[in-house]
């Protein structure tokens, strides 16, 4: 293996058990919470992930695979 397991796009890992084990491992919150972010295919540089902002994207990235969700949602006038 020459560079990073990349998971499929369609596989998230189960973070909260990620960043538990990576915190385990002596990884400090801010690292294990960007680690996880990278292991579900979110760019990490200048961001500085935490769990929660990971779960609350990763939910959106689902809602717009599955096709519940697009940019255009809620740019309609509504009715009420």
């Amino acid at each position: 293996m020459t560079g990073p397991r990349r998971l499929s796009p369609n596989h998230d890992p189960a973070t909260r058990a990620t960043y538990r084990l990576l915190l385990l491992r002596g990884l400090g919150p801010d690292e294990a919470a960007n680690l996880t972010a990278y292991l579900c295919g979110l760019p990490v540089g200048e961001a500085h992930w935490s769990l929660g902002e990971i779960n609350r994207l990763l939910f959106l990235r689902d809602l717009a695979r599955s096709g519940r969700w697009s940019l255009d949602d809620g740019l309609s006038n509504r009715p009420n």
